[in-house]
């Protein structure tokens, strides 16, 4: 008989994916925890019954969150993640020249579970990578350091998770203050089909940013299979001034990253009415 997972993403819409086994069921202080291998996606990571990454596409959507954001800067050095517990995000990070890398995430288990079951998702034993178990709200609120680089790779916003303070305006606010001068600040936003409140409150909220804009990439295991982005930058223009990429990669590429920026009429039509 055929094991299924099934995600209730929103009413009327369900995503599905045939599993061979489940490697790992538990419940952490935060959320439900669970690792499964897919006939199609190998192993499967999901937090609360929710797909977070799978093996086979998680460096489509990595590359999209970091890359662009970091060959905006002119220069980074110092970058938070914030969430990323999976590591993916900071593998793609380490592969530039930068100095340091602070992850905050608030679940150890996730950080555990990852590691154990997903090890090729992280660079983990790289001196540069600092991983600190916290509440990234209080983090920042009592820090003073200042990042090149903030990356939100958390999970989706909703009212019952442990995610919903960090798209907030204080904690954008919070971001803000935190950035270089030419600071860069990166957002999953989810897809840009069913939730566009999500998108209207993303962009409400990060308006202390003088530059503001979305772009695109293609996920095939997330709802929809095209999810979007929410960059602000405090100097550069991420669509137009970005560095050359020094290494290799299996979905970005410089013509992608601009192609990335070319939104279709819809989100146009939505973008203006917030302009």
């Amino acid at each position: 008989m055929a094991l299924w997972y099934y995600e209730d993403y929103i009413p009327h819409y369900r995503l599905g994916l045939e599993i061979k086994e489940t490697l790992f069921l538990g419940n952490s202080q935060y959320q439900k925890i669970q690792v499964v291998v897919s006939y199609l996606y190998g192993k499967v990571l999901l937090l609360d019954d929710i797909v977070q990454t799978t093996e086979k596409d998680e460096f489509m959507y990595h590359e999209m969150l970091i890359h662009p954001a970091l060959l905006t800067h002119p220069q980074p050095e110092k970058i938070l993640i914030v969430g990323g517990g999976d590591g993916g995000a900071s593998r793609e990070v380490l592969k530039h020249p930068v100095k340091k890398v602070k992850l905050v995430d608030i679940d150890a288990a996730v950080i555990e579970v990852s590691r154990k079951y997903l090890p090729k998702l992280g660079n983990w034993n790289d001196r540069r990578l600092e991983v600190l178990v916290e509440d990234a709200v209080k983090y920042l609120a009592l820090s003073d350091e200042i990042y090149d680089v903030i990356v939100m790779d958390s999970t989706d916003p909703l009212p019952s998770g442990t995610a919903e303070p960090l798209f907030s305006k204080d904690f954008f606010q919070s971001a803000y203050d935190h950035l270089s001068d030419n600071g860069v600040l990166v957002s999953q936003i989810e897809p840009p089909f069913f939730q566009p409140e999500r998108e209207q409150r993303h962009w409400e909220s990060l308006k202390m940013f003088p530059l503001v804009k979305i772009y695109w990439g293609l996920v095939p295991t997330y709802p929809g299979g095209i999810w979007t982005y929410m960059i602000a930058s405090k100097g550069r223009d991420p669509e137009t001034s970005f560095k050359k990429l020094l290494f290799s990669t299996r979905y970005y590429t410089p013509e992608i990253h601009r192609a990335a920026f070319v939104l279709p009429p819809f989100m146009q039509e939505r973008l203006s009415k917030k302009l």
